[in-house]
């Protein structure tokens, strides 16, 4: 999901940045343009069920550690902030930002990302610890828009009400939308995905469908209430199809990968 993207396009993103500063015109524009077109091409893959599903537009800043992650302008990905100079999923975004028209929005900061750090243990046929740890180029300063969010350390019980968070990677959604999943039972979604589950993943949604994150929205949190505030229980990972019945989305268990995160922080 978005781990291998950011693999393939960072890359390019950093070497258009080194020629800006080292090379002569021609040379930078000409790196641009190819990132430029390779977007693109990854743009019109994605063209199909992009975004949120069965959500609506969120309050403004209601999630102050949602961030979008962009490559060359262009929304790709999800993520949350867990550190001042630190973000869970995958290089370059926007945080304490809504509204994605406006360039101008109160309380966002834009930073670039110097180190992408994926999980070793990520498999790309099953989809195990589909995390990454992304270190900022600067430390953000934190505000009333923009706010750490903890990981949740309880177990995940089924039936419990969570909430997925994300722009999607669509012209037609601009705004953050948020929609309401449901944990279900491990041996529900195993069933569903005929035994693919880990034992570091689970899944959300309704049996009927309706709900789901999709691609643009991968790398994104979903956040459970504890009470008194959210704390980050998963990042959007994989599924088949958006909403359908009888395929939640699957999301990457982030109680599991603490340790790790921790170590290389």
């Amino acid at each position: 999901m978005c781990v291998q993207l950011f693999i393939f396009v960072i890359n390019l993103v950093l070497i258009s940045y080194l020629l800006f500063i080292t090379w002569p015109k021609i040379s930078k524009i000409s790196a641009l343009q190819n990132a430029d077109q390779k977007m693109e091409q990854f743009s019109k893959q994605q063209q199909v069920e992009t975004r949120i599903i069965g959500g609506y537009e969120s309050w403004a800043h209601s999630w102050p550690w949602q961030v979008s992650l962009q490559f060359v302008n262009m929304p790709a990905c999800g993520g949350a902030i867990i550190s001042p100079q630190w973000v869970v999923s995958a290089a370059h975004f926007l945080a304490g930002k809504h509204d994605l028209e406006n360039p101008h929005e109160p309380g966002q900061q834009v930073v670039g990302v110097s180190m992408i750090i994926s999980h070793r243990g990520y498999n790309t046929r099953t989809k195990e610890n589909d995390v990454s740890l992304l270190k900022l180029q600067k430390p953000l300063v934190f505000n009333q828009f923009i706010r750490p969010i903890d990981i949740w350390m309880s177990p995940l019980s089924p039936s419990r009400k969570c909430t997925i968070t994300g722009w999607g990677s669509t012209q037609e959604i601009q705004r953050l939308q948020e929609v309401n999943v449901t944990i279900l039972p491990p041996e529900v979604c195993n069933q569903y995905y005929l035994g693919r589950m880990r034992p570091s993943m689970f899944c959300a949604g309704r049996d009927r469908g309706g709900v789901d994150a999709c691609q643009g929205d991968s790398g994104g949190p979903l956040a459970c209430f504890t009470g008194s505030r959210f704390e980050l229980a998963g990042l959007v990972s994989w599924g088949i199809g958006c909403g359908r019945a009888r395929r939640p989305g699957v999301y990457t268990k982030l109680q599991q990968n603490v340790e790790w995160m921790d170590k290389k922080r």
